[in-house]
Formats: structure tokens, sequence, C-alpha cells
């Protein structure tokens, strides 16, 4: 808080409370729990204090800053926070289709267009031209190929409607290093030809850096922010070697970044990418106002859509759109709720758009610039965040360069591992996605063919709820076969707390899977064995001692005729070998790997 005289005569009648006063009384409510029990230990690495205090960011050199001012940590707006509403839109065939849906977004609040071009060669730039008022709208386009000959195409149709081309809004997004890993000759050249010709347009941006590739396949925010970084220096180093003026390259980079879920820490991302870009900059012995150049387009995140319960999707995506516009982007699209598992429509596209909008003209976000200003928290975390991202970027950089550690390995196996963790706490229910791990909508009518969607190439397999979801449109194909939901028994046998939780969380995630579960309590071994051998399910989940299972259930099952899969909801170190040549399958418990279960219920249901 600030200690100027004005604020200590405003609340003159609070005393002040030193940090040791309100830690005395925080431990005094928590009575035997430690105090240090709250800190939160993230998947950055970073641990966070249950409260943070003036002392945490008195020595931060940022704080006090103005926007405006380098290194631009707070951004380059100085008059609002204003941001464009750019909605994207898929083309493919001659695109006039998707000309048509743009023209009819710009007449009902998109400030802009984003096309995801199939085929450019294909598209019809002429019917653009007549349709669109470049000049006065935001237009940008995803290549898969040849920028250079697309913006070619595009400029002498304008010269012959005598429109000129230095008026253009936008960006391409041609990015061949995120993609995969690939800066040949070829694409180098490419991306040579296509800055010589956004040289004029001061509002086109001709290189994109797109992170959301690394937050799609659910790397950390620190991998996103060091990756993109590290990419966007690969091309400096690169264009400038192949004769391109380092002023002109920065001055034409824009890096496009997903808005998760995690609230503060992507409301902190972009103020991170601001002041680390600045050090960059500052790096190459540049001019420093170069770094407010930069332009940060923010989407909402792919990794945590989901299919199931779509939409919660659109509350997700408020939140996302939030924290990025809180951040201080310059652009924001927000994706359609039902994109995972359909060609959005109508409605769809406008609940997206008009987040954006919601937020601007009757949130009024648009009128404030960096209100995170001065949070301790906030402020806080903006500084471990840029240093672990940081220095993951110089080992990268020490590794030589983005392509050189993409070519070895490094940056997908690292992400790997990290995604692996979040798949795991998604798994057993330590990290939540609404509707798909927790509090499910076991009524939900799936109206589209599961078959169909899991086997499309289209269907997003790098999302965080991808592992779920197919086991849950398994049992739907199940359902659909049988006209029944597969049955899942948990027995509990004895009054054991612990085998009481442990049913207790085999229950729910069996029935996240889809299933219909039925708990059994039992008294004794012998009645459960008894029971248990008419039961007609798919799954049989045992909550019992060991040897009793051994003793009792393993000549059970194996005389089964419904050869149920028999699961222990235990965790048994010295035994397991033993259980399973008594007929049990697999163990299920907190932490344990959630995705070989899966994958064998996915097996059996549809066998």
């Amino acid at each position: 808080m600030d200690d100027s005289p004005r604020l200590k005569h405003l609340f003159k009648e609070f005393n002040p409370a030193p940090v040791a006063a309100w830690a005395e009384k925080a431990q005094q409510d928590l009575r035997d729990t430690p105090l240090e029990n709250l800190t939160w230990h993230t998947s950055e690495s970073i641990s966070l204090k249950p409260y943070f205090t003036s002392e945490d960011t008195r020595q931060l050199p940022f704080v006090g800053q103005r926007p405006g001012d380098f290194p631009f940590l707070r951004g380059r707006k100085t008059g609002n926070n204003n941001w464009l509403t750019i909605q994207q839109v898929k083309a493919t065939g001659n695109g006039t289709a998707a000309i048509d849906k743009a023209a009819n977004a710009l007449t009902k609040g998109a400030d802009g267009i984003h096309f995801i071009l199939k085929d450019h060669q294909e598209f019809d730039v002429p019917y653009l031209v007549r349709t669109i008022d470049l000049c006065k709208h935001t237009v940008s386009y995803t290549l898969h190929d040849s920028p250079h000959l697309f913006l070619e195409r595009l400029y002498a149709h304008l010269s012959q409607q005598k429109i000129s081309h230095r008026n253009l809004q936008g960006f391409l997004d041609y990015d061949p290093l995120t993609q995969s890993g690939t800066l040949g000759k070829t694409e180098l050249k490419q991306l040579t030809k296509t800055l010589e010709l956004t040289k004029d347009s001061s509002e086109l941006y001709g290189i994109t850096v797109n992170g959301t590739r690394f937050s799609s396949i659910g790397a950390s925010t620190v991998q996103e922010i060091a990756y993109t970084l590290s990419a966007a220096v690969e091309y400096i180093d690169n264009l400038t070697t192949a004769g391109e003026t380092l002023e002109s390259v920065l001055h034409n980079m824009q890096l496009h970044l997903a808005s998760g879920t995690n609230y503060f820490f992507e409301v902190v991302k972009l103020r991170v990418v601001r002041l680390l870009w600045a050090a960059v900059v500052e790096a190459y012995k540049a001019e420093p106002a170069l770094a407010a150049k930069l332009r940060l387009h923010a989407s909402s995140s792919s990794w945590h859509q989901t299919t199931l319960d779509p939409y919660s999707n659109v509350l997700r995506a408020t939140t996302e759109a939030m924290a990025a516009v809180l951040a201080g982007c310059d652009s924001l699209t927000v994706l359609p709720f039902d994109s995972t598992f359909k060609q959005s429509d109508e409605f769809s596209e406008r609940i997206a758009r008009n987040i954006s909008i919601i937020l601007k003209e009757e949130a009024y976000l648009h009128q404030t610039i960096d209100p995170a200003a001065g949070s301790y928290y906030l402020e806080s975390l903006t500084h471990e965040l840029a240093s672990k991202a940081w220095n993951l970027f110089q080992e990268v950089e020490a590794l030589g360069g983005f392509k050189a550690a993409y070519e070895h390995g490094f940056i997908l196996r690292s992400i790997t591992e990290v995604s692996r963790k979040k798949f795991s706490a998604l798994a057993i229910g330590k990290q939540v996605l609404v509707g798909t791990n927790k509090y499910v909508n076991s009524k939900e009518n799936i109206n589209f063919d599961p078959e169909q969607l899991i086997q499309s190439v289209d269907f997003d397999t790098t999302r965080a709820a991808y592992p779920t979801e197919v086991m849950r449109m398994a049992t739907e194909l199940h359902l659909r076969k049988r006209k029944r939901r597969p049955k899942a028994i948990v027995a509990i046998i004895g009054e054991s707390v612990q085998r009481r939780s442990g049913a207790t969380f085999a229950q729910e995630f069996l029935r996240c899977a889809g299933f219909e579960t039925e708990l059994q309590p039992y008294a004794t071994v012998e009645a459960a064995s008894e029971k248990l051998q008419q039961a007609e399910a798919e799954v049989v989940v045992i909550s019992c001692a060991e040897a009793a299972y051994a003793r009792e259930f393993g000549p059970t099952f194996k005389a089964h005729k419904a050869k149920p899969i028999v699961i222990m909801a235990d965790d048994p170190e010295h035994m397991k070998e033993d259980l399973v040549a008594n007929g049990l399958d697999e163990f299920l418990f907190e932490d344990c790997d959630t995705a070989t279960i899966l994958d064998l219920l996915h097996k059996r249901l549809l066998s």
C-alpha cells in the first residue's frame, strides 16, 4: 500500500499492521496447521505464499513505472486499454462463403477478421476486395506456405481497384518454426519477400510467432513465454543475416499467445512477454522505442476446451478473455464453444464475439490501463515468472537457439513432460475441468456421432479433456448399441475409512468416464464374494485387504461368466504380481497412472 501522507490521512483511524502481526493472527486461525502449508507450488516451480505485502515488491525495479515507459511492462497504450475483437473464420475452397460470413460479422460487432486459409491459391481474392473494405477493417491471414505469393496477388487486385496497400491492417501468420521447427532456405526466402512487401504497410505485420502451438499441447506458462521468445529471436537472427534491417524485423513482428484458465498467471503473462521482449531488443542494441512496436494478439485456449458439457466453454472463454484484456492485448479472438466437435454456426460465433464486446461495452475494461498495477501478489508473480522464463530462454539459447533445441527434441520433450503431469492431475481430479472430470452431466444428450468424431482428422487429440472424452464416447457408443450404459460396481468390504475413501475416488472416476456406478458395502469378504459372483457389470472395483482378495475373489472372478474388468481401489506395494495372477486387471488410487485404466476400459467397451 502507498505510504504517502495523503493515504495516511485518509486511513488514520486504522493502526498499521506489521507482517508479523498478520502471520500471528493467521496462525491462530489455522491452529495446528503450519502457515507454510498454504504455500502453492505451481507446475512452473514457483512457490506462492498465502499472502503478499509491500515488502515483497519494494525492491522490484519495475514497480512504479507507468504505461508507455520502457520496458513497456504495462504496455505502450497511454490513452485507454482498447483492443480489437477479431473473429476467426476458416476458409475452404474459393472461400466466398467464408468472406460472406466475415462481412456479416463485421456488421455485428467484430473489429476484424482472421482468415484460416486451407489453400490460399484457391482463395477468391477479387471477391474479398469487392466485399470487405480492407482499408477500414483489420483483416489477417494464416497461410501454410508462400505468404509472399498471396500478398502479391492481393496487392495486384488492390491496385486494379486503385486501393493503396499501405493502408492495410492486420497480420500474416506463417510460422514454420513453431509449426515444425523448420527454417530452411525456402522458408527464409518466403519470409524475406513477405517483409519486403509489408515494409510500406505500417499496420500490416508480416511475421507472427505463434506461441499457441506450445500452450495447445500442454506447455506451462514459463515454457510458452520462453519458447515463443526464442522462436522470435531465431527469426530475427536469420532475417538480419539474410540482409533485412533489424529495425524492419522488429517493426513487423507480432506474437500470438493463448490465454488459459489460470487467471492471474494469464494476466501476468503478457506483462512478462513485454518485459522480456524489451530485454531482447536491448540485447540487440536497437532503439528502446522499437520494443513498443511489438504487437500482442491473444486467443482463448484450445487446451482447456471440452467436447462434453460444451456450454462450460463459454464460461472458460470469458475468464480467459478477461485475463488477456486486463493484461493489455492488442487484439483478441474468442473461439466458439462448440468448435471441438462441429463446424461452428452463427449462434456459437455470435456468443464468442459478444464475450469480447461485453467486456468492452458493458464492463468498460478498455477504460483502465493495467488495472493489476500495484497488486503485491501480481507484481511479485510478474518478477517470478519473468525470472523463470528468462532462465529457460537462456537455456534454449545455450543449446544453439530454437531451431537446434527443437531438432534435438528438447522443446517437445520438455513440453511432453509437463503435459503428462497435467493429464495425470486431471485424471485423478487434482485439476478440474467442470463437466468433464468433475460435476459431470450424466443426462447430457450427445447430439453427434461419437465414432465419427473420434476418427475425424480434425478432432483435437492434444487437449486436456481428450482422454476422458474418448472414454465417455466409448460408453455412449455402448449405450447406443446395447440400449444401456455400461455398469460399474464398487464394493467396499469392512469399515476402514481409507477403503471408503479409495472406493469413493474410484466411483467418481468411473462416473466421469460415463459408467452407471453402484456402491455396494459388505460386512465380510465371504458375503461380497458370493454376491459379486453373480454381478452383471462390465467393471467390478474391490476395496478390501490384499490377502482377502487373493483368498476369496481370485477364484470367484476366474469363474465369472461375464468376465468383468476387475480393479482394486488401492495401491498394494508388495503383492501386485500375486494379485494379477489371481485375476486382478488394474489398480486405481489417487496419483496412479489412470491413462492405462482408461485405455483398458475403452478397449473392453469397443470390443
